[in-house]
């Protein structure tokens, strides 16, 4: 009988100490916020790309502005922030080549980014700020282009600030460029050769 309580009492302490390994286990295994993946797209229609150089300015791998000129449809970036606390954000600047060629343009763009958090393991801690798509579109005449440019380069702006806790909050990014009040898309007359004078279709 004696035996049988030893080995009762010796079953007993393995369990306990087993018990205490495993919660030690699990609080080594708590993840915590570690790097951020920020993806970004953009589109924009063949008419804006034909009137304008468009360059995206955009926070890379190193959280460092970075840009890219866009001779495509559609851009897309994805990049992964290696240290927290950080920024993601994007810009998109538009600059008028020269003299119009049409008569009327169908100007179009998008712009969109999506930030996940994640932990040590590389998997998504919390819900990722899904951003609302920012986009400008209108149809309308050369003469309008400048300003019309403009409005792109201040509306396709996104920006966001990630904290060690893996939360997100507001930022603001001086994205240099055109963005500010000197833009030399701002008021300018490209041509009036052709020119309808006049704004068309949807603009917001």
């Amino acid at each position: 009988m004696k035996i049988f309580k030893i080995m009762g009492m010796l079953m007993g302490g393995l369990m306990v100490l087993s018990s205490l390994s495993s919660c030690d286990k699990d609080k080594s295994e708590v993840l915590k916020a570690k790097s951020a993946k920020a993806d970004y797209v953009v589109s924009l229609s063949q008419d804006l790309l034909d009137a304008a150089t468009v360059t995206v300015f955009y926070i890379d791998s190193n959280g460092e502005q970075a840009q890219e000129n866009v001779t495509a449809t559609t851009w897309t970036k994805s990049v992964t922030i290696t240290q927290l606390p950080a920024q993601a954000g994007f810009s998109v600047q538009p600059q008028l080549k020269g003299e119009a060629s049409k008569d009327e343009y169908i100007i179009e763009a998008t712009g969109q980014m999506i930030v996940t958090v994640l932990d040590q393991k590389q998997n998504p801690i919390g819900s990722p700020f899904t951003g609302n798509k920012k986009i400008v579109k209108g149809e309308l005449g050369p003469d309008y282009l400048g300003q019309y440019l403009t409005r792109i380069t201040t509306r396709l702006v996104e920006a966001k600030a990630m904290d060690a806790d893996g939360k997100f909050s507001d930022a603001t990014i001086n994205w240099g460029g055109n963005t500010d009040g000197d833009d030399p898309n701002r008021d300018t007359e490209v041509t009036t050769d052709g020119a309808t004078g006049t704004t068309r279709g949807y603009v917001f």
